[in-house]
């Protein structure tokens, strides 16, 4: 079933040496620096792998004794002969997916399918669902006016409603007390519809059956279950499938904590930040709930980026650019140190950073993490690596306000020591506002200085040093001996380079304001040649 609905443009299977009646139960994405899991059924999301390199080879080998029925990667242009080749040996299915289709939207993919056909677990009796679902089946049941069942992905009956006088019909009720319902290839069909909807679907009636509305249950991009409600006798009102859409929203944290699914609320918390990150993703207070975000506590966002010049700050959706290979082992390094040291923390990767959500976390206590962190992921990988902390904050819709914060702090420390601290605003307000300014120069170019401009294509083409000298020199504040010193010049000559900038240029920097002007426009220009930044000395919290 799986091969027969992902298999085309995106997705599409190169081999099934079991054939294509395999059952299959869910995803792993691949970690290369742990052991494989012992999964069987399971597929495999080879991210990153390159399929023409000997190491690929072996893996596949390896997820086959591990249980997996099938893996999927990328081609990138590859041929696929030899890996497909070793696969049917293992005797593991391959799918291909599109290079250009995200992995989380791959796994979303088959995350999707394989929960319209349920996972195939024959389970005799489903865990109960906590007393919050039962309650949401009977404020939805006494919002319709019919019987309400609150499944998960495989069928079994997780929460009903107890409301009396309801109407509910002998299919319901079998259902009902076998806590299952049974499983035909017409309700297959139903239950693919309701999970490929984004909005209620309703049914006629059926035989037996009375009619009924379902919607289904997500939390992010992850299916986890569905809600069914017998309609009454004048039909769903408009006030009825609002509630029932309502209720759809609320059930997935209460259902993810019946269900036990501690990889599945990962995945989920992942998904909702990243999501809240760019102001997407559900309502706020929603998604604080899927967040573990109490009401009121303080909670705090750290980022961490390798060392060199980051892209400038995006504006809603994420810049372009980035180490992508490299901030996915980062994601992971921190996901392992969280999962051992902070477990109600949520990470993230992003385009240029990869972000931590610390609940019930104030400032000290989060630059705490962020120092212990940083030097565990240190500890794992050669480049230099960078972390920002933001100020606390107890309203989820600031996120994206909190995200601007770790990233300029994150560009504003760029080319400080590698083996520095986490860093806050308080201890680099002055430079995010030095960068700010700088990216108003850019925008509006008619602000800037056409005399700078005259003197930057002057060094360019004459290869003299005037930008050079002009910025030692206000970095010293107009001291000659000291800006002299280091640009290793005589101080005459420093004054003779001060009076042809004059001359050739007509820059004044006799004038306070000049000089300000000037120098914002060449350290905007000219980063590289600003003096040296010192180690940024964190402030006390």
């Amino acid at each position: 079933m799986l091969a027969e609905a992902v298999d085309g443009p995106a997705v599409r299977v190169l081999t099934a040496p079991g054939g294509l009646d395999v059952r299959v139960s869910g995803t792993v994405i691949h970690d290369p620096q742990e052991a494989l899991p012992r999964s069987p059924a399971a597929v495999l999301l080879l991210v990153g792998v390159d399929i023409t390199d000997a190491r690929s080879l072996d893996l596949l080998s390896r997820a086959a004794e591990q249980g997996f029925s099938a893996v999927v990667v990328k081609r990138r242009g590859q041929a696929p002969e030899r890996f497909v080749a070793e696969a049917e040996r293992c005797g593991i299915a391959v799918l291909t997916a599109d290079d250009a289709m995200p992995w989380r939207n791959v796994d979303a993919s088959v995350s999707c399918t394989l929960a319209a056909h349920g996972s195939g677990k024959a389970a005799p009796s489903a865990p109960a669902g906590g007393e919050e679902l039962f309650a949401l089946a009977d404020a939805l049941a006494a919002a319709v006016g019919g019987q309400v069942v609150i499944e998960d992905l495989d069928q079994n009956v997780v929460a009903y409603s107890t409301v009396p006088g309801l109407r509910i019909d002998a299919a319901r009720e079998r259902g009902i007390l076998h806590r299952r319902v049974p499983d035909i290839p017409e309700q297959r069909r139903q239950y693919r519809q309701v999970l490929a909807a984004t909005g209620a679907v309703r049914f006629p009636t059926m035989g037996e059956e009375l009619p009924r509305a379902a919607v289904a249950i997500r939390a992010g991009a992850l299916p986890l279950g569905t809600i069914w409600a017998i309609e009454p006798v004048e039909g769903l009102s408009v006030a009825g499938e609002s509630a029932l859409l309502d209720t759809g929203r609320f059930a997935a944290p209460h259902l993810l904590r019946a269900l036990n699914l501690p990889e599945a609320e990962r995945r989920v918390r992942r998904d909702t930040l990243r999501a809240v990150l760019h102001r997407s993703g559900p309502p706020a207070d929603e998604a604080a709930d899927l967040l573990g975000l109490r009401p009121g506590a303080k909670f705090t966002l750290a980022a961490f980026a390798p060392g060199g010049e980051p892209a400038k700050p995006a504006r809603g959706a994420d810049a372009t650019g980035g180490d992508s290979a490299l901030l996915t082992h980062i994601e992971w390094l921190l996901m392992r140190y969280c999962a051992a040291h902070r477990t109600t923390s949520t990470v993230v990767a992003a385009a240029n950073a990869v972000y931590v959500l610390l609940p019930a976390t104030g400032r000290a206590e989060a630059r705490r993490f962020a120092d212990s962190a940083l030097k565990a992921v240190r500890r794992s990988m050669s480049d230099g690596l960078r972390a920002a902390v933001s100020r606390p904050c107890t309203d989820l819709g600031l996120s994206a306000p909190m995200r601007r914060e770790v990233d300029s702090i994150l560009r504003a420390t760029a080319h400080d020591d590698p083996a520095s601290t986490p860093v806050t605003t308080a201890d680099v307000r002055h430079r995010i506002l030095l960068d700010r300014l700088g990216d108003e120069l850019e925008r509006d170019p008619w602000l800037r200085l056409g005399e700078i401009d005259e003197l930057l294509a002057h060094d360019h083409a004459q290869k003299t040093d005037y930008a050079a000298t002009a910025i030692v020199w206000l970095d010293t504040a107009g001291d000659i001996a000291s800006a002299a010193a280091r640009l290793k010049v005589h101080p005459n000559t420093l004054r003779y380079r001060l009076r042809r900038i004059r001359d050739l240029f007509g820059v004044d920097l006799d004038d306070p304001d000049v000089r300000l002007a000037a120098w914002l426009e060449l350290r905007r220009a000219a980063p590289s040649g600003r003096s040296p930044r010192r180690k940024t000395q964190p402030r006390r919290p």
